[in-house]
């Protein structure tokens, strides 16, 4: 069974480069630069700003000495693994794969089936597969997909309306009540909406063999997407700065999350009845308030990992395709915004939770990647309030070196990042993600208690609790932007 083409509808995001749309952004993009870059030395050699250069260059080593660290960490990991061996599954081992399908297109689901199928047949252990479904129709098409081909064993269970993490508890209890709990038992627990590769499986499952401390693996992605080309661009620029981040974290036997789009897990890791209820109602205690988790089943299992004290390893060159699209209703701004609300929503919670911490111990890099997910949402702001500063105090010659700087250091973020997948985009959507991702995590970080599972509609009820929690929130928010503004335009005056 093949993979059904569907890239006539989603676009594989590496097939964008040397478009006639392409090269004229490319072009616009130097002249800019030129113009910038030749105003600023103009500027530069007639106003005595050697003081300011100077201040900028401080402010950019501060600023950029962590993304340094992360991206050379990444370039090392990223190479090791190329020459290292790559084992992959041998012998006798079982294999369950979990995943819950909600509103996927035929078209879509008949890839998942296919990939899945691909899968299943290179592997030489015993397989169960447990479906999520939410109606009768997508039971019958993916029995018909999927039993038809395989010789595997399928159960299936109709979601109860009640969220994914219900969906997955009760998945896990059934995969509990069929195989037996051992080293030689895996499961995989991936979202509807992925193409598996049999490369992604049985590297995985090698891996795990190999190294009885790994606990968890999650490897890397290409995104089929369907959408604006903006949105196809910056949709891949995300999957480039995840590999990036997986591969730096990677190095230290930890990375910051494991992703429901594909992650494997040794069985005894998921298959406890105290992690099924876990996973079933999870919560988190902050500022003495009590906050059930909604959504971040993925975080739930990532702390679970840490928790039991194993390894997680992430491979760099093994691919699954997950499936993306941009609502037809919703603009760039929009989907992008609830896009990052959901992921930064996620993180926030997760780091709150004692457990992320305790995994961090004697993993100084890790540590301080927790910490940074605290502080960056507030130094990440700090280009884009200097700027504005500028302009509202009439400092037009230094808001020009300080725009040029800007755009200078995020060309060459975006060259070093995505390498011979640059996109002429990506530096002014690395701009944007910056000020953009920086407001949704401050937002998410006070708005904790805010949760929401779009595939299924729900969302955390208002009550008396929660508005005061709200109240509370819109507090904080105002008072620490008012603290962090205050601070930056009274240093600005101290150094005029």
């Amino acid at each position: 069974m093949v993979i059904p083409v569907i890239t006539q509808e989603y676009n594989d995001p590496r097939d964008l480069s040397w478009s006639s749309s392409w090269i004229i952004t490319v072009l616009l993009n130097i002249c800019l630069l030129v113009l910038l870059v030749t105003w600023s030395s103009y500027i530069a050699s007639n106003s005595g700003t050697n003081t300011i250069i100077l201040g900028l260059g401080v402010v950019g080593i501060w600023r950029h000495s962590w993304g340094l660290i992360n991206f050379f960490r990444a370039t090392y990991f990223i190479r090791s693994s190329r020459d290292a061996a790559k084992p992959i599954a041998v012998g006798h081992y079982s294999l369950s794969i979990i995943f819950p399908v909600y509103d996927q297109t035929e078209g879509q689901l008949r890839a998942v089936a296919a990939g899945i199928v691909n899968s299943v047949l290179m592997v030489s252990g015993r397989v169960l597969i447990v479906c999520a479904y939410r109606d009768e129709a997508q039971k019958k098409m993916l029995s018909e997909l999927i039993e038809n081909e395989t010789t595997v064993m399928m159960h299936f269970v109709r979601q109860r309306g009640m969220g994914k993490r219900e969906a997955l508890a009760d998945t896990l209890n059934i995969v509990k009540a069929s195989i037996p709990n051992g080293p030689k038992e895996f499961v995989l627990l991936m979202d509807g909406d992925t193409i598996l590769t049999p490369e992604a499986i049985l590297r995985s499952i090698g891996e795990m063999q190999k190294n009885a401390q790994i606990g968890a693996i999650c490897v890397n992605e290409v995104p089929l997407v369907k959408g604006t080309k903006l949105f196809v661009a910056w949709r891949w620029l995300r999957s480039i700065q995840r590999n990036q981040i997986m591969s730096s974290f990677a190095l230290s036997r930890r990375v910051l999350v494991l992703t429901g789009r594909f992650a494997m897990y040794r069985s005894d890791i998921l298959l406890r009845p105290e992690f099924i209820n876990r996973i079933r109602k999870d919560y988190i205690i902050h500022k003495d308030t009590y906050i059930s988790l909604l959504t971040g089943d993925d975080k739930t299992t990532w702390l679970e990992v840490l928790r039991r004290g194993f390894d997680v390893c992430y491979l760099p060159d093994v691919f699954i395709y997950p499936i993306e699209e941009q609502k037809e209703e919703d603009s760039f701004v929009k989907e992008t915004i609830a896009l990052t609300t959901r992921y930064s929503g996620n993180m926030a919670r997760a780091n709150l939770h004692p457990d992320a911490w305790r995994g961090a111990a004697g993993k100084l890099h890790f540590k301080y990647g927790l910490l940074d997910q605290r502080v960056s949402m507030w130094t990440s702001l700090l280009t884009p309030v200097v700027l504005v500063v500028l302009i509202l105090f009439d400092d037009f010659d230094i808001f020009i070196l300080f725009l040029t700087y800007t755009l200078i250091i995020k060309n060459i973020q975006a060259i070093a990042w995505s390498k011979s997948d640059y996109n002429p985009v990506f530096p002014y959507l690395i701009f944007y993600n910056q000020v953009m991702g920086s407001l949704v995590k401050i937002f998410t970080f006070a708005f904790l208690h805010r949760q929401k599972w779009n595939n299924q509609k729900i969302s955390v009820a208002d009550n008396p609790g929660m508005l005061a929690l709200d109240k509370n929130a819109r507090l904080s928010i105002l008072t620490r932007s008012g603290l962090f503004v205050t601070f930056i335009t009274l240093v600005y005056f101290v150094l005029r």
